[in-house]
């Protein structure tokens, strides 16, 4: 009788003891902010964030706990948690340095790894601090091929800018790859822009081998990273006349602390590719936000080689 009354005890003790520790757990309770998700341990469960210390204002920095409710900020208003209702962000962590983050996208290319590429670019942070007033002021036009081209006035347009950047980025690199891998046999390299492919013959089977010339997994040889400024590769238009001035308009939309133009150089074989994006500094991170760039401008490089562009010689004598 006495050990059955210590065995009731000792099982009492167990099931409050696993009660307190739930209740410690649900107390512990915090939101997601990358997919909505209630958790209780340091990474969410559901989309692998990791547990945020705090919420910071993106405008005055104002700081609020985790496990707050709050959407907008108490001291200027702004909109804290715009990417609660998506699934989770597309964006990386970030980069400590242009370098970084222009290293994590050739390193993706190298390594054949799109995802890898497209982790280098700021999805979200550019469109929570896109300025549509500046957008429009430097174009003085609003068309069809704008992208974005509609201020992020609720979540759902904010979803949907930040899918139409990262669709346009990603169709970049994909037309950069086709150019590379075709050559002349690229659409774009064709007067008409199309390959057109007769009836009753082998065409389609002849042009679909042109994919599998090695072309491709020569990436994977890539050696020598190095990085070049803008005057390097411009013969020093980059900084004279009023070309400061203009890429001052032209990154103006971004809305960042800091924009760069930076040049990445690396050898594959006998040729050299080069990546000449738009890189910016969001408090302490930096990312890519365009393949496009004052550079590329200068230089004229086509939309099809925006990505990377590869070839013998010098960036200039492969343009021409």
């Amino acid at each position: 009788m006495i050990n059955f009354r210590k065995m009731l005890a000792a099982l009492l003790a167990l099931l409050l003891a696993l009660g307190c520790t739930s209740s410690l757990a649900e107390g512990d309770e915090w939101i997601c902010p990358g997919c909505g998700a209630a958790n209780s341990e340091n990474f969410c469960t559901k989309c692998g964030v990791q547990k945020p210390e705090q919420i910071v204002c993106p405008d005055c920095g104002a700081k609020y706990p985790p496990d707050s409710d709050a959407v907008f900020c108490g001291n200027c208003g702004t909109k804290l948690q715009q990417t609660v209702s998506f699934s989770g962000r597309y964006e990386g962590e970030g980069f400590s340095s242009p370098e970084e983050a222009l290293t994590c996208y050739m390193e993706g290319l190298k390594n054949l790894d799109f995802e890898q590429m497209l982790s280098a670019f700021a999805w979200e942070t550019q469109m929570e601090h896109y300025d549509f007033k500046a957008f429009f002021e430097r174009v003085r036009a609003y068309q069809p091929t704008m992208r974005p081209r509609m201020p992020s006035v609720n979540d759902f347009m904010f979803s949907a800018n930040v899918n139409i950047i990262r669709c346009y980025q990603a169709d970049l690199i994909y037309r950069s790859l086709e150019l590379y891998i075709l050559g002349d046999d690229a659409p774009s390299r064709q007067k008409t822009g199309t390959i057109a492919f007769r009836k009753d013959s082998d065409d389609v089977d002849v042009f679909l081998q042109r994919f599998e010339n090695g072309r491709l997994e020569k990436l994977t040889q890539m050696s020598g990273l190095r990085f070049l400024q803008p005057d390097d590769v411009t013969d020093g238009k980059f900084s004279v006349g009023l070309n400061p001035e203009q890429f001052i308009r032209q990154t103006a939309c971004y809305g960042a602390d800091e924009a760069v133009n930076l040049i990445g150089a690396a050898e594959i074989g006998d040729e050299t590719l080069y990546c000449c994006p738009t890189i910016c500094r969001y408090g302490d991170k930096w990312y890519l936000v365009s393949l496009s760039s004052m550079t590329g401008m200068i230089l004229g490089i086509p939309t099809d080689c925006q990505a990377f562009i590869c070839g013998s010689g010098s960036l200039k004598n492969i343009i021409r």
